[in-house]
């Protein structure tokens, strides 16, 4: 499991490079164009601002997977260590709900209502954008399982099973 979770990594943290590289540059093409070469580029920005969903989605996907997210620990450290596995376990059943029902069925859905839509400049489908939604909660629920069996795992060990 931890290998899949390692090629997952390096292929959220490409896709993030390629995304944020092909965005500075773009963006750096839309200044040029428009103040040196006087000339309009109205694709350029609307290309970049679904990179951009596509680069926030999926990069919070890998920070969550990474345990590098914000999280509020105050409360959780005020317990025993068993209640906080229950707590943590908790957590992570509500996230694997949120990203399930918000990210996945609802990202469906407005993939499946957008898919006759195309963007205005680029002409790029609108369900194309959209689609960052179900592709980062999948990679959310992959990473909780994740760190839930590792978790398990890890508690065994300890406890000597």
């Amino acid at each position: 499991m931890n290998k899949v979770k390692e090629v997952v990594d390096k292929i959220l943290l490409s896709l993030s490079s390629i995304l944020i590289i092909a965005m500075v540059v773009l963006s750096i093409w839309q200044v040029l164009a428009r103040y040196v070469l006087n000339i309009s580029s109205p694709g350029t920005e609307e290309l970049t601002r679904y990179m951009l969903i596509w680069f926030g989605l999926t990069s919070a996907a890998y920070v969550f997977g990474a345990k590098k997210h914000i999280a509020i620990l105050f409360f959780r450290e005020k317990f025993n260590p068993k209640i906080q596995r229950v707590i943590e376990r908790t957590v992570d059943i509500l996230v694997i709900l949120t990203a399930v029902i918000l990210m996945g069925y609802g990202g469906i859905k407005v993939v499946m209502l957008t898919t006759t839509q195309s963007a205005a400049a680029t002409g790029i489908s609108m369900a194309l954008v959209y689609l960052s939604l179900p592709v980062s909660g999948l990679f959310t629920i992959f990473y909780t399982i994740h760190s839930m069996i590792s978790n398990e795992t890890r508690e065994n060990e300890e406890v000597g099973v």
